[in-house]
């Protein structure tokens, strides 16, 4: 079992009963008709491996509309502006869930509350996006009263959250773009995406970039949902992505840049090596992903990451 009262869907009867959710609303597409509007939910865990350490899990709720007008960023005469707005919760342990010693921790226990509010811009081959983000960390995020809470209802041990990082109010900014390139004559790709993106804040400091490769029914760069965009017709494909980060702080190890009370901290790793692979379904209205993802250390004491994440939406 995982770590936080929102990993109840974690278990069999919760999963299935969500999955039977999500074919129900399935069954009641309506095609050739356009919406504006997505719902989703999205949870990462890392139950599927068979451990429980560094990002253990998350849950975050999105809502993606899209603006006739322009808000903030200027819209191109074909293309909309999209607002994305989100809520989410992140727990980080070390792998060492019953010791006190922080000399033999990996790294802290962490927990992480936040909302954000992301804009994007499309053309033809390319999408830009903005994203702004406040979050509490620490205690009053809440992640290890939930873990601890958890497991105690279901009778499993009880991790001992000591050394958790100091409560702290974070706020941070992300910029990405993507340029986006259709393969001709291909009967493997379809599409070849790179990815760059900066985050400043209190919370991260990184720049990173990417490139994915992407197979099977996949839609324009406007209208694909690679990118989180709302288009009308159905797709079904798959997808594989590395990528390298240099990060130059992490508030979530070594604790708030202007000040911290925590009682346990580390240095970040400079240099990230990730890597993911999923696979998506849309519908007229109903929308899937699962995608599976790899990480390096982040301290110096850790091991590698990993976790899935999937992620269930209805337009409307």
């Amino acid at each position: 079992m995982r770590c936080s009262l929102f990993e109840a869907c974690t278990t069999k009867a919760a999963m299935r009963g969500f999955i039977l959710f999500f074919f129900a609303l399935t069954s009641a597409v309506v095609f050739g008709q356009e919406y504006k509007n997505q719902l989703q939910v999205r949870h990462d865990n890392d139950f599927l491996f068979s451990i429980d350490r560094y990002y253990t899990t998350g849950t975050g709720f999105d809502y993606v509309r899209v603006i006739d007008g322009d808000f903030l960023l200027r819209r191109s005469l074909e293309y909309p502006i999209q607002l994305k707005i989100s809520l989410g919760q992140e727990t980080y342990t070390p792998r060492e869930l019953f010791e006190s010693n922080f000399d033999l921790l990996e790294r802290p226990y962490a927990g992480y509350l936040f909302g954000s509010l992301q804009i994007s811009k499309a053309s033809e081959k390319s999408i830009f996006k903005l994203e702004g983000e406040v979050g509490l960390a620490g205690p009053q995020s809440l992640a290890g009263k939930f873990q601890v809470a958890y497991h105690d209802f279901i009778n499993s041990f009880i991790p001992v959250w000591e050394g958790q990082i100091a409560n702290s109010m974070h706020v941070n900014l992300k910029s990405q773009f993507v340029g986006d390139f259709k393969i001709q004559k291909s009967n493997l790709l379809s599409n070849v995406s790179l990815v760059s993106e900066i985050a400043i804040g209190t919370k991260t400091v990184y720049a990173e970039q990417g490139a994915l490769a992407y197979f099977g029914k996949r839609a324009l760069t406007t209208l694909t949902s690679a990118f989180g965009r709302l288009g009308d017709g159905p797709e079904f494909y798959g997808f594989a992505g590395v990528s390298y980060r240099y990060v130059l702080h992490n508030a979530i190890i070594s604790g708030h840049p202007f000040g911290d009370s925590s009682p346990f901290t580390l240095d970040e790793v400079s240099s990230i090596f990730k890597g993911q692979a999923g696979l998506v379904y849309r519908g007229e209205r109903n929308f899937a992903e699962v995608v599976y993802y790899f990480q390096t250390k982040a301290t110096e004491r850790e091991g590698r990451w990993q976790y899935a994440s999937m992620t269930l939406g209805r337009r409307f």
